[in-house]
């Protein structure tokens, strides 16, 4: 099947996981997709951190209303004027620091009606994803890449299993890749050895190196014998040459650099010389001398090489 042109929205980005869930309150559905509506009923979805100030704050004005009706009983039932002030004056200190507490403890108060809600519902937000996830296979048989692939990105950030992650790859793999598209490596890195996850990052790396991280260069690592069955050394000679791309990265990998570096191209080798030049005071162990050799053995009369030769 030929691959398809896409274009992707921008993935919704929250700082915490949690934030992304939002519910229904007609259908009692939770969701992590960014739809503003309901697919089922149409309703909008409210947001998770708005259903958990409105709880907070019908929890307050509830307690509001307790303290209000016991002031209340406490002055009709004051045998006395004296007794009147006295039941007055101490509902108002009373409200007065109750009001004070719940200003400086609101955020700690939204953090514990937050846990008791996700416990309390738990079922709820699984059945909701589930949901969720059906949305995205119904797309996807349908070829509808974009969209399907959306979706599963929304369900990965908040669920991290390997499943969601191939499917996105697979996703993927099947799309023309660009440079303007927000592509990702980092999250998609299985635990175990996909060849789909491989086919992907050699196609993301074509268009934007940075996308290599530690992570992947580890899987890498870890899966070299399975990657070179099935795609060949070539594949780990680009995995290595983006090492070059950090110094922590040259440092955290220096062997599997060094397993590689003659086949690298003259500017991989150039990169490498400069960083390794640009810091003499680290130990650069047996990467640094083979470097070396290289660069006498091969780029000896090479101008660019000049300053690296002594």
């Amino acid at each position: 099947m030929a691959k398809q042109a896409v274009q992707l929205t921008k993935k919704n980005r929250t700082k915490f996981r949690f934030q992304k869930l939002k519910m229904c309150k007609k259908c009692n559905r939770y969701s992590v997709l960014k739809d503003h509506h309901c697919p089922t009923c149409g309703s909008t979805f409210v947001e998770l951190d708005s259903l958990i100030k409105s709880i907070v704050r019908n929890k307050l004005f509830n307690e509001a209303c307790l303290i209000l009706i016991l002031v209340c009983i406490g002055i009709v039932g004051a045998p006395t004027v004296k007794t009147l002030y006295y039941s007055l004056i101490a509902g108002l200190v009373f409200c007065l620091l109750y009001v004070v507490l719940t200003f400086f403890y609101f955020k700690s108060e939204n953090f514990i009606q937050l846990k008791l809600l996700l416990r309390s519902d738990l079922s709820k937000i699984k059945s909701g994803i589930h949901y969720d996830t059906v949305l995205a296979e119904e797309e996807a048989r349908d070829n509808m890449l974009s969209m399907a692939y959306e979706k599963y990105r929304e369900i990965g950030d908040f669920i991290l299993n390997d499943a969601i992650k191939l499917r996105q790859v697979k996703l993927l793999n099947d799309m023309i890749l660009r440079s303007d598209m927000e592509l990702e490596i980092e999250g998609l890195v299985p635990s175990g050895y996909d060849p789909d996850f491989v086919t992907y990052t050699l196609e993301a790396i074509k268009i934007n190196r940075s996308l290599v991280t530690k992570k992947c260069i580890g899987y890498f690592v870890q899966f070299k014998e399975e990657v070179i069955r099935d795609f060949g050394m070539d594949s780990l000679i680009t995995v290595a040459g983006t090492a070059l791309r950090m110094k922590l990265y040259i440092m955290e990998f220096s062997e599997f650099i060094e397993e590689y570096l003659d086949y690298f191209p003259k500017e991989r080798v150039l990169r490498l010389c400069s960083i390794l030049h640009a810091n003499p005071d680290i130990n650069w162990g047996s990467l640094g001398d083979k470097t070396k050799s290289l660069v006498s053995v091969k780029y000896n009369y090479d101008p660019d090489f000049k300053r690296f030769v002594s």
